[in-house]
Formats: C-alpha cells, structure tokens, sequence
C-alpha cells in the first residue's frame, strides 16, 4: 500500500507543457497544440497515480501551472537540470522530512499508481534503500528514497547516457542499497514518441485518449495530397467501334 502513518511525497518535476515542446519537439510544427496536451496529459497522469496512492503531491515548474488545490506548486530554480533538479528534492524533503520522497517526470506514458506502490513498498523494507526506475535511454523515470538525496546527487551527471549507470554508483558509494524497478520508456525523440505509438499500451484513459488524437493528427498529416488537389475519379465516356472482333 502507498498509505501510511507518515505521508510520502511525489515531487513531480517538469518544465511545463510550453517549455518541454521548446525543448524537445516531437511532432511537426503544425501539431505544436496536440505536443502540449500531450506534456499535460503526463502531468495530469502523474498526479491521478500519486493521488491513489495517498501521496502529498507537489509539481516544480520554473512557470506557473493550472494545478489543483491539493496539488503545492513550487518554482524551481538553477542554472542547469541537475541543479535544479537537487534543489527541488531538498526543498521538498525539507517541508515533509519524516515522509519517503518519490520523484517522476511527465514524459513516461507507462507510469502508474502501480510503479509508486512498488517504490514505497521497497522503502518500508529497508528505510536506506533508493529505488530507482532505469529508462532505456541511460536515464531514469524514478527515484525514491527515504532519507535525504542531495549530497549524493552531487555526484550524478545529469542528461548523459551515463547518468543512471553514475547514480546508481554514487548511491552505493554512499552505502545506500539501491532496488531497479521495471525499465519504462520515456519521450525524450520523436523515435520514441513513434514507437509509443506503434505498441500495444494501456489504456490508461488520459494517456489512451491523447495517444488516439496523435494519431488521427499524423494520419491527416501524412494523407497524400494528390487526390485531394484533383479530386474524385470521374467515370469517363469511351465509344466503343462495333465488328467481328473485339476491340482492344
């Protein structure tokens, strides 16, 4: 169960579904609005799996976000990812200090309440424990901990293929055990937004419904434009010369 006596928090940690098209785009230019619904889709996502399980829910944003009242929103701050990144977890391992901390993004379709509950399972087991969710792009979708991170992430390098493979050392260089969830894809290239599409998924109903729109979108977008300039085919009068033969 992800309820307890003490509550855990989510810090869900994005850019904000303006910023992450800016940064990565990953549909063509004319399909700029269906991108961002699909970054809030994630976001929204993420919040319903750490509401069902009984999580205190935070988003860190450098841009202010439509949340819901039970959901803190903070504003992150640094000079690259791994700085704000680190101060973002401090702040909120600060303002719930007795509590496990789970941080995810909003671009890892296949995240849910389920991959959260496993996480804070594995922490009640071993309170020194990190659980981490390896993508298969060198990165990670989650982690989460007990006691605190920040010293240890100092260690990290951040936005590498390497980065998993450094954090995961710089945990047990610190002693602290370290839990492998299942690997979960992230969307981080339009390669990975494709292949998204192509397999079979949950039908999560928020993923699910805008997975359904991308699809339509590109279907629309690709359909060849010849018939659509020319038109229909129109049946055409041929006369045809009458004899012993047939006619060819």
């Amino acid at each position: 169960m992800c309820d307890s006596k003490t509550t855990s928090s989510l810090l869900i940690f994005t850019l904000g579904d303006r910023r992450e098209r800016a940064r990565r785009q990953l549909l063509p230019t004319r399909l700029g609005a269906l991108e961002r619904d699909l970054y809030r889709r994630g976001l929204e996502a993420a919040i319903e799996a750490g509401r069902a399980c009984g999580c205190r829910l935070e988003v860190s944003s450098p841009e202010p976000l439509p949340v819901a009242s039970d959901v803190v929103l903070s504003r992150q701050t640094g000079e690259d990812f791994g700085q704000r990144l680190r101060q973002a977890i401090h702040r909120t391992e600060a303002s719930n200090p007795d509590g496990s901390l789970l941080v995810v993004g909003t671009d890892i379709p296949g995240l849910d309440s389920r991959h959260l509950r496993h996480a804070l399972e594995q922490l009640e087991d071993d309170p020194d424990r990190v659980v981490v969710g390896p993508s298969p792009d060198g990165g990670f979708y989650l982690l989460a901990s007990h006691r605190p991170l920040a010293e240890v992430l100092d260690q990290v390098r951040w936005c590498r293929r390497d980065t998993l493979r450094t954090l995961v050392a710089a945990l047990r260089g610190a002693g602290r055990p370290v839990t492998l969830l299942p690997e979960l894809a992230d969307l981080d290239r339009p390669v990975d937004l494709f292949r998204w599409l192509r397999a079979e998924c949950s039908r999560h109903s928020l993923w699910w419904s805008v997975r359904r729109s991308v699809l339509t979108s590109l279907r629309e977008l690709t359909r060849p434009v010849v018939p659509l300039l020319l038109g229909k085919p129109a049946l055409a009068q041929v006369a045809v010369k009458t004899g012993r033969a047939p006619p060819f």
